[in-house]
């Protein structure tokens, strides 16, 4: 008569194995949580400074309002945000209207905070009196200061 041997035992023993040598491989990382593209800030003009000193990040350095008759006067224009182009333009007077210098304008790209820097000097000396400096961003005013020349 023939005997027939069982593969239970064998058959078990192999699937464990099996199961074992599974759970020992390494899990697939998660990926990565997917960045949120920050929304673009507009472009903007945050403050206008006046002074007789700039450091070099182009800050005023003592914000002055009165001036010498030859001082060079500095406007720092600090910005926000972001434009594929613009332009920054002054525009200086003296109290009667009439302008001082022509104007000035410098066209940035800028992808974040910026700081640009003007100024007006005068080969003779400043009139005394009331002054007025105006910025345009393209061509819309972005503001203006005073400020005396004594």
């Amino acid at each position: 008569m023939m005997r027939s041997r069982s593969f239970g035992p064998v058959a078990a023993l192999a699937l464990l194995a099996t199961l074992a040598f599974a759970g020992c491989q390494k899990k697939e990382a998660a990926p990565p949580p997917v960045a949120e593209t920050p929304k673009a800030v507009p472009f903007r003009v945050v403050s206008m400074d006046l002074g007789k000193h700039l450091d070099a990040d182009k800050r005023v350095v003592d914000p002055a309002v009165m001036f010498g008759v030859r001082d060079t006067i500095h406007l720092s224009v600090s910005t926000e945000g972001s434009s594929p182009g613009v332009t920054l333009r002054t525009m200086w007077k003296f109290e009667d209207g009439q302008r001082v210098v022509p104007d000035a304008a410098q066209v940035l790209a800028p992808t974040g905070p910026a700081r640009t820097e003007f100024h007006i000097l005068s080969s003779e000396r400043w009139h005394k009196g009331k002054y007025t400096v105006e910025l345009f961003t393209d061509t819309t005013s972005a503001g203006t200061k005073e400020f005396m020349v004594q």
